[in-house]
């Protein structure tokens, strides 16, 4: 009978530990994430969980095009299903709807959706290009709301002409 107390407490030692090795696992890996992945000229930035977090911002050239791919990664048992609209809004104001699409991922697999941004298009015409400009783009899955600053590099100024050659 003492035999078997002495390897109870070892069991029940033995299952705590496996307990909290399964709550660290569960809690850091299981869950619904997303990444963002935004792509300027021969640049990839990625925003998100596992690289940079969320408060970030990139840069696009003036008159340039950003290509983002928004990737919802499901590690869960079950599938998912969300909504998500991309706007760009421009102090307080939105300026413009990118894209508005349902997502569905089945379980522990990988659903995105992609899109571009024209600078070209959503910079005002009353801006010189000698001017930077800056806006947000509004991603929002559910109710989880992403706000990714984007800068609007300004053009190098014009070079100067040259003075004219003194006359002769």
């Amino acid at each position: 009978m003492a035999t078997k107390r002495k390897n109870l407490f070892l069991y029940l030692a033995l299952t705590c530990f496996l307990g909290l090795i399964v709550i660290f696992v569960a809690d850091g890996y299981m869950g619904i994430y997303d990444n963002l992945f935004v792509t300027t000229g021969e640049r990839e930035d990625e925003i998100g969980r596992d690289s940079r977090p969320w408060q970030q911002s990139v840069a696009v050239e003036w008159d340039a095009q950003a290509f983002f791919r928004y990737e919802v990664d499901n590690r869960r048992f079950s599938g998912y299903t969300a909504d998500i609209e991309v706007s760009v809004w421009h102090s307080q104001e939105k300026v413009a709807d990118l894209i508005a699409q349902q997502i569905s991922v089945a379980s522990f697999g990988k659903g995105q959706l992609e899109w571009v941004l024209d600078t070209a298009e959503l910079v005002p015409a009353d801006i010189p290009p000698e001017q930077g400009y800056e806006f947000t783009v509004v991603i929002k899955r559910g109710e989880i709301e992403r706000r990714l600053i984007t800068h609007v590099r300004p053009l190098p100024y014009p070079p100067k002409p040259a003075p004219p050659p003194p006359p002769r």
